[in-house]
């Protein structure tokens, strides 16, 4: 499906949805709301699979975790996987207008994407290795979260299990096909907003012979904003220059005691400000990612021990395309293509000894192929990067609950990194590349103490690494870049402190503190001949946070506050970007089949030190209203309602341009149909 033709194809969809009506039975209008179960639902915890890699309530989660439900995602009018994390408080996102970024604990790093974060989808990691390791939040992400039954988010390292990249938090979606708790067999939608904004999503799912399938499919496009950037000074730049572009489609299968999940995407997102020297505003500079996955479990009973057996691949594929000013009236393109190819396997086994001790233990390993290339005129400029290597993770964790007041959960994990082929070949002569490997173990443990049947208190030490990627490792083009294959994984330890306290029906609060020690930090180095190396060990990272959180609910109406402090320096400096306070309130009133809602959203100002450049603290706010109809629901919401246009900074390869605003107030309107 062209994306010029996702509007006129979703108009006729629309147009249909009265005929469908009247075609099928009309189905009872929605209950209105059970004011008494949705206060058992507050006070009772939520269950959680992240946290253990086995389902558990969260006062018993070994982590300090937030889920974020299906009924606020559609209240609050969500459209992207980091506008939802952005409204948990630490979590922030970082516009460049290339990539979604997303902060943690205050803290993000310019010119990350997002590596640092593990995003699993249905238990599916999304991070890619293609060339730079990141993880999927905004339309990369790809499914709808109206199709999402909740998020689970691990604020902290969780590499004991999970192995890289879960370093400063892990973030599990779990859709409604994998939770089965989606009760309509059709359903789609269609969505209209400013700056051309047009998505369409269709799901269907069938049930035969106890096996039931869910396929989605949707459509996205995003016409963009004339842009300006002060540092260009030049005229306001065409708005099809920032235009973005996406298709997915999302498939589950689930039996009795097995699963399969595949998915395919292709986002394109075309920049406006000309990273990297190229021409601003020109519809030739863009990034470009695709992707193709499946995961396969199996989850038999086998005496006292469940097993869990996963086979899974991906193909990611991570291109750009720079046009660039060749002098004379002339232009050229400069372009990547760094597509990773992989196949994995996971057996774990989890086991209750006695009444009081449950142990979880496995293994997964993963084969990767991964082929770069730079495209130049200039064929002596050529480079090709091929490199085949493997990962392992091997992990054990233990959970002794003596009585009913103490948990006590300890665990160690193995992670290995081996390549097996490294070749880099410049303007058409190779080279193979050091072979070295890499392993190391990570631990956890956590002791959780419940005095009474109001309060939780969590003692958590915890570590987690992010290996180098193929570019910082290996990546060389011998004018401006060397690779550095002995490289080790980044480390961060934390100690972290909670208390939940539910002090009435009504009421309930949530108080965090935070240490972080950061060693080995991956950055680049200059060396002479202004030749740039990744390499290890430049900076000591120290940060802290102290977060709390305050939750309300009387009938109808819920609300949630939230404020949060932040430091993070190296070598008694600070960090670049860091958000010192973090401020948070959402309110939620629903009646029978209405929904009002309201998010504020505050980040102090950030600074970057290395090129003296300020922005200014900002307010964000965000209204949505949504009404469930007898065949779908309606839903209009308006981001940035005051036209705040928070200004966020950018890294080093947009130079000259080191910040930009928000697109403003925007607005939406969205039309959904349910059979």
């Amino acid at each position: 499906m062209r994306l010029r033709l996702v509007p006129s194809f979703a108009l006729g969809l629309v147009a249909t949805l009265p005929l469908a009506a009247q075609a099928r039975p009309r189905p009872e209008a929605p209950p209105a709301v059970d004011v008494a179960g949705e206060l058992d639902d507050f006070v009772n915890t939520d269950l959680i699979g992240a946290a253990s890699k086995r389902m558990q309530d969260v006062a018993s989660a070994p982590a300090d975790v937030v889920v974020i439900r299906s009924s606020d995602l559609a209240a609050l009018g969500y459209r992207t996987l980091g506008d939802a994390l952005g409204g948990v408080l630490g979590f922030r996102t970082n516009e460049d207008h290339g990539y979604q970024g997303m902060a943690s604990a205050g803290m993000y790093i310019l010119g990350d994407q997002n590596t640092r974060i593990l995003v699993l989808l249905d238990g599916h990691a999304l991070n890619s290795p293609a060339e730079v390791g990141s993880s999927k939040v905004g339309e990369d992400f790809g499914l709808p979260l109206e199709l999402v039954d909740h998020i689970e988010v691990v604020r902290g390292p969780a590499s004991s299990l999970y192995g890289s990249n879960a370093f400063l938090a892990l973030v599990n979606v779990v859709s409604k096909a994998a939770e089965g708790s989606e009760k309509h067999s059709t359903q789609g939608a269609l969505t209209a907003g400013t700056g051309g904004l047009a998505e369409l999503w269709a799901q269907q799912r069938l049930t035969l012979g106890g096996v039931t399938a869910s396929l989605m499919v949707s459509g996205f496009q995003r016409r963009g904003q004339a842009r300006e950037f002060p540092e260009l000074q030049d005229t306001a730049l065409p708005a099809d220059a920032d235009r973005e572009e996406r298709e997915s489609a999302y498939l589950y299968v689930k039996g009795a005691d097995w699963s399969f999940a595949g998915s395919a995407i292709s986002r394109t997102q075309r920049l406006a400000s000309g990273p990297y020297e190229a021409i601003p505003g020109e519809n030739g500079t863009f990034y470009r990612n695709r992707r193709l996955s499946g995961d396969f479990k199996w989850e038999p009973q086998a005496g006292d021990v469940h097993w869990l057996v996963r086979l899974f691949g991906d193909r990611n594929e991570f291109g750009d395309s720079f046009l660039k000013d060749g002098g004379a009236g002339t232009t050229f393109i400069q372009a990547d293509r760094d597509p990773d190819r992989s196949l994995g396997a996971e057996v774990q086994g989890r086991m209750a000894l006695g009444t009081r001790f449950t142990l979880t233990f496995g293994s997964e390993q993963q084969f990767h192929r991964f082929n770069g290339a730079y495209f130049d005129p200039d064929p002596a400029a050529q480079v090709q990067t091929d490199v085949a290597y493997t990962t392992g993770n091997t992990y054990l964790e233990g959970n002794w609950e003596p009585d009913a007041h103490w948990n006590l959960v300890g665990g160690v994990q193995r992670a290995d990194w081996r390549p097996t082929r490294v070749r880099n070949t410049v303007g058409g002569v190779g080279q193979d590349g050091e072979l070295s490997s890499f392993s190391r173990y990570t631990p956890r443990f956590t002791l959780i103490w419940k005095p009474g049947g109001h309060d939780v208190v969590k003692f958590i030490f915890g570590q987690g690494f992010r290996s180098p990627t193929i570019f910082e490792r290996y990546y060389t083009d011998e004018v401006s870049q060397l690779p550095n294959p002995a490289m080790k994984p980044e480390v961060i330890t934390s100690e972290q402190v909670s208390w939940t306290r539910k002090w009435s029906r009504a009421w309930r609060t949530h108080l965090a503190a935070s240490n972080f020690s950061m060693e080995d930090a991956i950055i680049p180095a200059v060396l002479p001949g202004d030749l740039i190396q990744y390499q290890n060990g430049l900076a000591h990272w120290q940060g802290k946070a102290v977060e709390l959180e305050a939750s309300w609910r009387r009938a109808a109406t819920e609300a949630s506050f939230g404020a949060g402090y932040y430091h993070w320096t190296s070598q008694g400096q600070t960090l670049p970007n860091v958000s010192r306070f973090n401020g948070l309130a959402k309110v939620i009133h629903r009646l029978e089949t209405w929904s009002l809602a309201g998010e504020a959203r505050y980040t102090s100002g950030r600074e970057n030190t290395e090129t003296g450049t300020q922005v200014p603290a900002n307010w964000t706010l965000r209204g949505s209203l949504r009404r469930e109809l007898e065949f779908g629901w309606a839903q209009l919401t308006v981001e940035d309602a005051t036209n705040s246009r928070r200004r966020d900074l950018v890294s080093s390869e947009y130079d000259p341009v080191t910040w930009m605003a928000g697109d403003g107030r925007s607005a939406r309107l969205t039309l959904g149909a349910r059979f």
